[in-house]
């Protein structure tokens, strides 16, 4: 039971954890990008850290349960690492047949080579993915793109009609000041109104202007209980091991053009 609990747990969070890693063909990283998952696209503010996504509050739940970790690094030249660690298998061929081995996906935002990398440890293999020469410039988007990384992640939870927001101030998270924002959406039932309310979800954001990264999410669902977190923790600012956004030098490497996006939004990608 605790397997089927841990593989739908992993459901919930895999929206998040797809954004975070930015895994998508589609995705742009170049010069003009404004973040690659919650992490901002900045020169000369290097840092790296764990990420730590857990759940709680559900009856079947004894203790919280842990995500696979997840490290994330960003160098001075602006590069943005992320890795999370998969499940082990056996080799099932060549000279490490039978051998264990724990799966690394790897993905690298590259804003001056304007290349997606996606590297696999299992297999070594890497495939890199430059820019698209469409992607849109700077000049065509300094009146939709917000001037920081946290504003433009922050805005991105206030409400509509039916939610309401709530400033949390500023706090210090894990050495750095996070500034903090609350959106309170009802959830209703199969009819519309105030009578056929059925709990509040809530998303919580605490994002760190100096670190250009969000460092802290909370998830809730008073209906269920169940608390969902993703938290930066052990944030070093100093520069990561340049070693780490290279492929190794016997991965097999494929190569591509990002395709274009049908719905392009590149507030999401792009930064004046």
């Amino acid at each position: 039971m605790l397997c089927h609990r841990f593989f739908s747990f992993s459901l919930l969070t895999a929206g998040f954890l797809l954004l975070l890693a930015a895994s998508s063909t589609t995705a742009q990283c170049g010069r003009n990008t404004l973040g690659y998952g919650e992490v901002g696209i900045v020169a000369n503010n290097p840092f790296h850290a764990d990420v730590v996504v857990t759940r709680s509050g559900h009856p079947e739940l004894r203790s919280p349960l842990v995500q696979r970790p997840l490290s994330v690094a960003r160098d001075t030249q602006g590069r943005v690492r992320i890795e999370r660690v998969g499940g082990e298998f056996k080799h099932d061929n060549g000279p490490e047949t039978g051998s264990q081995v724990q799966e690394h996906t790897i993905t690298i935002c590259d804003p001056v080579a304007e290349t997606l990398t996606r590297i696999n440890t299992a297999n070594a293999t890497a495939t890199i993915i430059h820019s698209r020469p469409s992607a849109p410039r700077s000049a065509d988007l300094r009146s939709i793109i917000p001037r920081s990384f946290c504003s433009f992640r922050l805005a991105s939870i206030r409400p509509g009609a039916h939610s309401q927001a709530e400033d949390l101030g500023t706090q210090i998270i894990e050495g750095v000041e996070a500034h903090g924002e609350r959106a309170t959406m009802p959830m209703l039932g199969p009819t519309s109104g105030e009578e056929s309310r059925n709990g509040e979800s809530t998303s919580e954001l605490w994002c760190s202007d100096s670190l250009s990264a969000l460092v802290l999410r909370i998830t809730g669902n008073t209906r269920t209980g169940v608390q969902s977190t993703i938290a930066m923790q052990k944030i070093e600012r100093t520069e990561p091991d340049p070693a780490l956004f290279q492929i190794p030098a016997d991965y097999a490497i494929t190569e591509s053009v990002a395709r274009e996006r049908r719905t392009p939004n590149p507030a999401l990608t792009e930064q004046p």
